[in-house]
C-alpha cells in the first residue's frame, strides 16, 4: 500500500511554498488596473482641494485687508502680483508701510494661480472706513486656477466679498 495515504484514506497533496508567476500576474494585473482607475479621481479631488484652499486664502487676504484698514483707521492694501498676495497698511504717525499679511505665494502652496479678469486691479486698496479707493464701477474679479478646476473671487465696489457669484 502507498505510504502516502493518510488515515482518511486519500493520498496526502503536495505541500506549496509561494506563488505561480501566472497568480502573481494577475494579482499585478488587477492592482495595475484600479490604480489605473482611481489615479484620475484622485487628481481631480487633490485639484478641487488645493482650488477651495487657494479660494479660501484670496477671501481672508481681501477680508484681512479691509479689517486692517478699518482697525488702524489706515489705507491697506492687497497686493497680487506674480501669484502672490501681500496686504500691507500704513501705520504710525509717519504711514510708514506694515506687512500684515503675506507674502502668500499661491503656485507652491496650492499649485494655483490668480488672474484679474475684466480689468480688475492687481492692487486692492481700502480707505480708512473699509471702502474700495478709487471706487470701481463694476466689482473686482479674479480667477483662481488649480489644474483644469476654476473659481472666481468677486469683491462689490463697496469693498465687501459677493460669497453667491459676481452679483450683490
Amino acid at each position: 500500500m502507498n505510504t502516502l495515504i493518510r488515515a482518511t484514506g486519500l493520498p496526502k497533496l503536495r505541500e506549496r511554498r509561494g506563488v505561480s508567476l501566472i497568480e502573481m500576474l494577475v494579482v499585478l494585473s488587477i492592482c495595475g488596473l484600479t490604480t489605473a482607475l482611481v489615479m484620475p479621481s484622485i487628481a481631480t479631488a487633490r485639484d478641487n482641494a488645493g482650488r477651495r484652499a487657494a479660494h479660501q486664502t484670496l477671501e481672508g487676504a481681501v477680508a484681512a485687508t479691509r479689517a486692517a484698514a478699518l482697525q488702524k483707521g489706515k489705507t491697506a492694501t492687497l497686493t497680487l502680483a506674480n501669484n502672490t498676495a501681500t496686504v500691507t497698511v500704513l501705520s504710525g504717525v509717519a504711514n510708514s508701510s506694515v506687512t500684515v499679511m503675506g507674502p502668500v505665494r499661491f503656485t507652491p502652496a496650492f499649485n494655483a494661480t490668480i488672474e484679474a479678469l475684466n480689468g480688475s486691479a492687481t492692487t486692492i486698496t481700502y480707505n480708512s472706513r473699509g471702502l474700495l479707493m478709487p471706487t470701481p464701477a463694476t466689482p473686482l474679479i479674479y480667477r483662481v486656477k488649480v489644474g483644469t478646476t476654476r473659481d472666481t473671487v468677486c469683491v462689490s465696489a463697496a469693498g465687501v466679498i459677493l460669497s453667491r457669484g459676481c452679483r450683490l
